[in-house]
């Protein structure tokens, strides 16, 4: 299937940098970053040659008239890209890698996109015409994917959905903890989160949020009582006995 190995290959991409271990990801985001700015130069000339075509090439402007609609392939890197978006901002302190992956796959679809478009890859007429007949839901659903991810990242719901979601484990584990008087630090997950480092602190549990946060750790705490004993400036009420914490900035 060759037109899909561009979302196979995202894919891939998104799975290694959600996967554990930082000395292949770390490599996958810097070379993610290098293609972004390298990618961007060359694209947006071309972008813009192909403008110019348009403004002063009748053929350009009736080639445009034909273009495809999007594929399945654009549509379903544009849903991968988009996931990780979403997926960026469900920890505290948004998780960097995929951001990233989702921001440079995100600028860079359009551009190539078009470019494949006037590079010559234009349907006969009537072959366009009745394509885009039938598939004028496909010229609506990027727009639309993008702006639904804009709109639940505004709202903040990918944070608040995730952690809904993993509230019950994490309460399980803290109340656990708590009555043995002690935390497993070495838990990898705990409800879904990449859970670095769980320890007894400030009268309560405090998790580590792996991936989360570039400058500083992020994380959540579970204060049973009335909230933290101490430190309580580095903590922001959620619900209930949780807060969100985030360490001292590194830079």
């Amino acid at each position: 299937m060759p037109g899909y190995r561009g979302p196979l290959l995202l894919a891939v991409l998104l799975a290694v940098v959600a996967a554990p271990g930082s000395f292949v990801r770390e490599r996958v985001l810097f070379g993610t970053v290098l293609t972004g700015v390298f990618a961007a130069v060359p694209l947006v000339a071309m972008l813009a040659r192909g403008l110019v075509r348009l403004a002063v090439s009748p053929a350009a402007r009736s080639r445009v008239r034909r273009l495809r609609r999007p594929g399945n392939s654009v549509l379903l890197g544009c849903l991968l890209a988009s996931g990780a978006v979403v997926l960026g901002y469900s920890v505290p302190g948004e998780d960097l890698g995929m951001l990233v992956m989702g921001l440079v796959a995100l600028g860079l679809l359009p551009f190539v996109w078009f470019a494949w478009q006037m590079a010559g890859a234009a349907e006969p007429a009537e072959e366009a015409r009745e394509g885009r007949l039938r598939g004028l839901w496909r010229w609506a659903a990027a727009p639309l994917l993008v702006g639904t991810t804009v709109l639940l990242i505004s709202q903040g719901l990918p944070l608040e959905a995730r952690f809904a979601i993993a509230r019950p484990a994490l309460t399980s584990y803290a109340e656990q903890a708590l009555a043995a008087g002690s935390a497993d630090p070495h838990r990898a997950w705990i409800g879904g989160y990449p859970v670095r480092d769980a320890e007894l602190a400030d009268g309560g549990v405090k998790f580590l949020i792996g991936r989360s946060g570039f400058f500083a750790h992020h994380g959540y705490a579970y204060f049973p009582l009335d909230g933290p004993t101490q430190h309580s400036g580095e903590y922001v009420h959620v619900s209930g006995p949780w807060y969100s914490w985030s360490g001292p900035d590194h830079f």
